[in-house]
């Protein structure tokens, strides 16, 4: 039944643009989006701002690049961004490397070895240096794992 729903949940992200994964780990599908337009998202009505590349608050205002993400849990959706990790070739110039990893994906579990704190699916994501890092939510806040070897 899990394979069923990871599959209908795929065809759905094609069809709409939008993809879904469980975040928060509540078992209800948290929505994802890709905006390239941060600053007009930021506008939209409770949009928590977070730049979770940054160990202290950034000052800088979203521009270019963003993910927008709707926890089911908390009924919170954020507008997560750093202007430059994404705002590099990779992300400006073609297709974002960016992949969802579900718990039921095999990569999970290497994931989940590196990152204890990793509770729901998470989102990999593509690096100049061709080294994937992870973007989690920890039940409390949005993280990014980076990991320690060389691509």
């Amino acid at each position: 039944m899990k394979l069923a729903s990871a599959i209908a949940a795929t065809c759905l992200a094609f069809a709409t643009g939008l993809l879904a994964a469980d975040f928060d780990g509540d078992g209800v599908a948290d929505d994802f989006a890709i905006t390239r337009d941060a600053a007009g998202t930021l506008k939209k009505q409770g949009m928590i701002v977070v730049d979770p590349w940054k160990d202290a608050s950034s000052s800088k205002s979203p521009n270019g690049l963003g993910f927008v993400v709707r926890l089911s849990r908390t009924a919170k959706s954020y507008l997560l961004h750093d202007s430059d990790f994404l705002g590099t070739p990779a992300w400006k110039e073609r297709k974002p490397p960016v992949d969802m990893v579900a718990k039921i994906d095999p990569r999970y579990r290497a994931w989940k070895k590196q990152v204890p704190a990793l509770k729901g699916d998470a989102i990999q994501l593509g690096t100049e240096a061709g080294i994937d890092i992870l973007l989690y939510w920890d039940g409390k806040r949005w993280r990014v794992f980076w990991p320690a070897e060389d691509p």
